[in-house]
């Protein structure tokens, strides 16, 4: 039962505007809000003074670098959108491109590089210097679609 049904119109003079029903449905409702609001601000992240403990990295970004040169090398890719039937190596498309890599505190390094207008970014564990595909790719134009999958 909805709460805008229970309040009658303006032209329904003869019914009572304020009924028992309806106080009890606005109580119930502005009740639940206040309570859904109070849980939400009880597990804020506010709540936490502590600083999360940073993790400090191990390796240098040079050495991150050449590792996700090395798995360019020998990962491939079938063109934009795996549209190609043959494989292609990646190296191939980003041997000429320059390389950034940031520490993100947590144990692991985020690398990024330029290509056709989309960046591509990759994840290395500092401990294992495993290199990941990180699947977010950022675009300035609608050609996420004719990415490719390194």
């Amino acid at each position: 039962m909805s709460i805008l049904s229970t309040v009658p119109g303006v032209a329904s003079l003869k019914r009572q505007r304020w009924t028992k029903s309806l106080i009890a449905l606005t109580t119930v409702y502005i009740s639940v809000t206040i309570g859904m609001i109070a849980i939400a601000i009880y597990f804020s992240p506010a709540r936490f003074d502590g600083e999360l403990d940073v993790i400090p990295a191990t390796r240098i970004e040079a050495q991150v670098i050449v590792e996700v040169q090395e798995y360019l090398k020998t990962a491939t890719h079938h063109g934009f959108a795996d549209l190609d039937d043959e494989a292609s190596i990646c190296w191939k498309v980003f041997e000429n491109e320059r390389f950034v890599a940031e520490y993100l505190n947590r144990g692991e390094w985020r690398i990024h590089a330029w290509y056709e207008r989309l960046r591509y970014f990759w994840r290395v564990d500092d401990v294992t210097l495993e290199v990941k595909r990180d699947l977010w790719l950022i675009d300035y134009l609608d050609t996420v679609p004719l990415s490719i999958s390194c």
